[in-house]
């Protein structure tokens, strides 16, 4: 049996008597075998509050009820500012919006900007004539209205880029998109995950093996380049990836770039057969060998980070696209497909949507159902293709091609979520609707200040490295 899952609420007093949100919370999480965690539940009588809300701050799971009188109580305001400051703030907080405090209106933003400004000079004002060892909570609450004030406008515009679903359609569906966040399934062991990373990563060194025969003249090359005696050529893909464990991918892609030119000098121009297996070749390794760039350890707490999230929701650290496309495709046990795209890396058939200035948010959701189409179909839409025709072939399209068994066959499709509050897709409806049609469509967002050491190599020299290795081959094939 799983052990129990502890869940704090952050809530307003006043606004509990009316709605008894966090009541109905209690019961149906106890039916999960969830223990919810409030304050009038927990506290005894001569206890601290404070001591009650820094347990609540470093909590895993924090349920946070959302309303005007929330975002104007210091304790609210305290346990928020604190849950924030913690880190993984997304990951640890799960919101609903009780009353009507527009998160998506600016001017209510700005509201509350305005009105802790007031309240921190307010009280800067009246303690401004007193020593600060006389009159010492009132010190502290002039440093906590000082920090509310000056963090509020980042955390509303955090928490208004979240997809919240309507509270009367969190009620009619008894919270379950709320609480399935947090006790989705059970988690998989770490063991468990690494099986199945591991799984993958021999179906890669076995297609590896096959992509360096391809060429003849290729897998010649490589094996002059690394100065070693294989015995037989069957031997090298293991020596390459042993190569990029220990962090020398640049040397190895800088080998099968060398390796590639050389080749391709020796073989006959007409031979068309001869030069289409070279190219191959060469892209195939290089797109398998750098899967094997991904900290193991890193992978298995990102795989297990995503199975308690829905709907393919990912988050990743600060990184280049070309680095998404490697990380999301190793998750989804897929082959990272890259190429150059106007001196861009990018992912084929899935590449980044832009829409058209200009356009209305009620289109927005259209405009990128048909681009995906366009690019996931690879082919042009038909004036007199029915929308619900479109949308279902998509659907099962992408469904079907992420669960191929066969390696080569399988892809990999995600939206990357752009972190500019302007954008269409930042949209939180947008992106609501998106998982709606589109269930088996990851979508993945970049943390912003979040870095990580996700690859053995540097980032920026793993994306380098490729890119140098693509434009090499796009120059000889414009010969």
């Amino acid at each position: 049996m799983s052990e129990s899952i502890n869940v704090f609420v952050s809530y307003s007093w006043a606004v509990e008597r009316d709605t008894k949100i966090v009541e109905e919370l209690g019961r149906l999480c106890q039916e999960r075998g969830i223990n919810l965690i409030r304050d009038n539940n927990t506290l005894k009588h001569g206890e601290l509050i404070e001591n009650f809300m820094k347990e609540l701050s470093k909590g895993g799971h924090v349920i946070t009820i959302f309303s005007k009188p929330y975002f104007e109580s210091k304790w609210c305001m305290y346990e928020l500012l604190s849950i924030y400051q913690r880190g993984d703030f997304e990951q640890r907080t799960h919101p609903v919006i009780a009353d009507d405090c527009d998160l998506q209106g600016r001017a209510y933003r700005l509201g509350l900007v305005k009105f802790w400004r007031d309240q921190y000079q307010k009280i800067k004002h009246e303690t401004d004539d007193f020593d600060r060892e006389l009159v010492v909570d009132e010190t502290n609450d002039v440093i906590l209205y000082r920090d509310i004030s000056q963090k509020i406008n980042e955390i509303v515009n955090f928490a208004a880029g979240r997809v919240t679903t309507p509270l009367a359609e969190l009620q009619q569906q008894n919270y379950t998109q709320l609480l399935d966040r947090i006790k989705l399934v059970e988690k998989p062991s770490d063991t468990s995950s690494q099986m199945c990373d591991e799984d993958f990563l021999q179906e890669i060194r076995e297609s590896l093996k096959a992509d360096l025969k391809k060429s003849d003249p290729f897998c010649g090359h490589v094996i002059q380049n690394c100065g070693r005696d294989f015995g037989e050529a069957g031997q090298l893909h293991d020596y390459l990836i042993e190569q990029c464990v220990a962090g020398e991918f640049v040397d190895v892609i800088q080998n099968l770039q060398s390796a590639f030119v050389d080749s391709y000098d020796n073989i006959n121009e007409n031979d068309t057969g001869a030069l289409k297996k070279l190219y191959d070749a060469a892209e195939d390794a290089v797109s398998k060998l750098v899967v094997f760039n991904i900290k193991k350890e890193w992978m298995m707490q990102f795989r297990s980070d995503c199975s308690t999230r829905g709907h393919h929701e990912h988050i990743l650290p600060e990184m280049t696209f070309g680095s998404v496309v490697v990380v999301s495709s190793r998750e989804a046990r897929a082959i990272p497909r890259l190429y150059m795209d106007r001196h861009s890396l990018n992912i084929q058939a899935a590449k980044g949507i832009g829409l058209e200035s200009g356009i209305r948010t009620n289109d927005v959701v259209r405009d990128v159902i048909k681009r995906l189409y366009s690019r996931v179909m690879e082919r042009e839409l038909t004036t007199d293709l029915d929308e619900k025709q479109m949308i279902s072939t998509l659907q099962r399209t992408i469904q079907q091609r992420k669960k191929q068994k066969n390696l080569k066959l399988r892809k990999n499709y995600f939206l990357l979520i752009p972190t500019n509050n302007h954008s269409e897709l930042a949209d939180t409806e947008v992106q609501t609707k998106l998982k709606e049609l589109l269930p088996d469509l990851s979508l993945i967002r970049l943390k912003s200040g979040r870095h990580e050491k996700t690859f053995i190599v540097e980032d920026e020299d793993l994306m380098v490295a490729i890119s140098e290795f693509f434009t090499t081959l796009e120059k000889y094939k414009s010969k």
